[in-house]
């Protein structure tokens, strides 16, 4: 058994090219800031977090509709206060 090294790793097996929250704010249309907000109020997670999907991932599929529910959700809770 022959263990390959990394760089003999990478050149069998090109890694997929990621999108980061700029990629899909511009894809969105919108800023990358409010993107990021979303994503926090969507997945829980802390600031700072990096975000990072294959081009094909079907959460970016899945996103427009998050974030437009997340909007509503907001919405709803500041008529409130």
């Amino acid at each position: 058994m022959t263990s390959k090294t990394k760089s003999e790793a990478k050149a069998t097996k090109p890694e997929a090219e990621m999108m980061h929250t700029s990629d899909v704010a511009a894809m969105l249309k919108i800023d990358s800031k409010i993107l990021r907000k979303h994503l926090r109020a969507i997945s829980g997670k802390a600031p700072g977090t990096r975000y990072e999907w294959k081009p094909n991932d079907p959460f970016l599929k899945k996103l427009p509709e998050l974030i437009k529910a997340q909007e509503e959700k907001e919405s709803a809770a500041k008529k409130k206060a």
